[in-house]
């Protein structure tokens, strides 16, 4: 009883783990790989016009975000509050989730022990 118990809460964790990676790989890494793409090319404004194809980029594709979207580079104050917004979003949810994986390792730890 007390190893099926303990298997769930290795499942659970995963479970949980898994989600913040997920997250993590949604929203943080496009942030981090559009800023790299924008800094390699000597264009901030770049992940928010429009691609050779018409389409938009990570940050600005679906309808959500599309207040992001420029048709053309804009003013010094639009691109801060661009990149600002996702700066901003991408280091909360860092914190956020590292918080999460903190807090889901403590409640494993007193889950295990507490088992016997």
């Amino acid at each position: 009883m007390v190893w099926g118990l303990r298997v769930m809460l290795v499942v659970v964790g995963l479970g949980v783990l898994g989600i913040v990676l997920l997250v993590l790989g949604l929203i943080v890494r496009p942030v981090v790989t559009e800023a790299m793409r924008a800094n390699a090319a000597g264009n901030w404004w770049l992940p928010f016009l429009p691609q050779e194809s018409g389409r938009y980029g990570p940050l600005a594709q679906n309808h959500w975000w599309s207040a992001m979207r420029a048709r053309t580079p804009g003013s010094a104050a639009g691109l801060a509050v661009r990149w600002g917004f996702w700066s901003l979003m991408s280091v909360l949810l860092v914190v956020a989730m590292g918080s999460i994986v903190v807090n889901l390792v403590r409640l494993l730890a007193k889950g295990w022990t507490g088992l016997g």
